[in-house]
């Protein structure tokens, strides 16, 4: 509405001053209103742009919604306890194989957080029942890479994906996946990488936090 007043105002303007001018004034007059009818035209039209504002956002809660109504009931559900370390991920593509690719990666990454602070936990007691020794430092950085050694080897052949669910997600392909790995053969793994260190092995063995863990997976096997 405020562009029609504007340009019939224009136009009236034109109309009374073209009647009295001469030709260059006319020609001048008619450059000007051409001028001012421009820049009206290119004035935004402020309903317009939150009609289209308001578009957007209702796409986007239409997609949030059908995202979470494809969501599958094992992602949301928690599963957790002491004989398992739990990841979930979704990733999406245009392409199927690219979105579980994503996922499976995603799902990896969180894993290894998982199982980073399981075995940094138990490195933790190591480290203080070997604490105060002149090779102190050494044992740190020993400690550092026994957990990063043993994460890798888990993340290389150990874990295992539980559910895998691919759902359509508009132009593009959905994929869900939960991951895990039995705390059991995280001893064992870790247990393995602490006797191939020639440190660790004269240090830790020593020690009753060592013992426990023998304990444990010796536990673990009598119980299958």
């Amino acid at each position: 509405m405020f562009l029609k007043v504007n340009s019939a105002i224009f136009v009236a303007t034109s109309i009374f001053l073209v009647g009295c001018a001469t030709d260059a004034q006319k020609a001048e007059i008619a450059r000007k209103n051409s001028l001012s009818a421009a820049i009206v035209r290119s004035m935004p039209d402020s309903s317009a742009y939150q009609r289209s504002v308001a578009a957007k956002d209702a796409e986007r809660r239409d997609k949030v919604i059908s995202n979470i109504r494809n969501v599958p009931n094992w992602f949301l559900s928690d599963e957790i306890g002491d004989d398992i370390v739990v990841a979930t991920a979704t990733e999406s593509s245009p392409d199927m194989q690219l979105s579980i690719d994503m996922a499976m990666l995603s799902g990896k990454r969180l894993l290894a957080t998982s199982l980073g602070e399981k075995i940094s936990a138990r490195m933790a007691e190591f480290g203080g029942q070997t604490s105060g020794t002149a090779e102190e430092v050494m044992m740190n950085k020993e400690i550092e890479r026994v957990t990063k050694a043993t994460i890798a080897d888990i993340l290389l052949k150990g874990y295992q994906r539980d559910r895998i669910e691919v759902v359509a997600n508009g132009p593009e392909f959905q994929t869900f996946v939960r991951l895990r790995y039995p705390t059991s053969e995280l001893r064992k793994a870790l247990a393995a990488e602490v006797s191939k260190s020639s440190m660790m092995a004269a240090k830790v063995r020593k020690t009753k936090a060592f013992e426990d863990l023998e304990k444990e997976i010796e536990a673990s096997r009598s119980s299958k």
